[in-house]
C-alpha cells in the first residue's frame, strides 16, 4: 500500500472540491497540491481566490464565514504541524 506523497494536503484538496471555485480554479488548485504538497504561494493563492468570490456565489453570509474558517483552521493545523518538526522529540 503505498501512502500519500503529502497527507497534509488532503483536507485542503477536500476544502478545495468544496468551495464554490469555478472548475478551472478547482482542478488548478488541485494539480498544485498534489504535486507541490502545501507551500506558502499555494495556500496563499487559494485564500486570495477565496476572499475575491462574490458573495453571490455562497448560499448565505454564514456558508461564507464557515468556508474562511475552515480554511483558516486547516493552515493553522499546518502551520502547527509545519513547526513542530524543527523540533527533537528525544530526552
Amino acid at each position: 500500500m503505498s501512502g500519500n506523497k503529502y497527507p497534509e494536503a488532503h483536507k485542503l484538496i477536500l476544502f478545495v472540491e468544496k468551495a464554490p471555485f469555478s472548475e478551472e480554479d478547482k482542478t488548478k488548485f488541485k494539480e498544485m497540491l498534489n504535486k507541490d504538497g502545501l507551500t506558502d504561494e499555494t495556500t496563499q493563492e487559494i485564500h486570495k481566490a477565496l476572499t475575491v468570490l462574490p458573495k453571490e456565489s455562497f448560499s448565505s453570509d454564514w456558508q461564507h464565514a464557515k468556508f474562511n474558517m475552515d480554511l483558516a483552521g486547516i493552515l493553522r493545523q499546518w502551520r502547527l504541524s509545519k513547526g513542530s518538526k524543527k523540533f527533537k522529540r528525544s530526552r
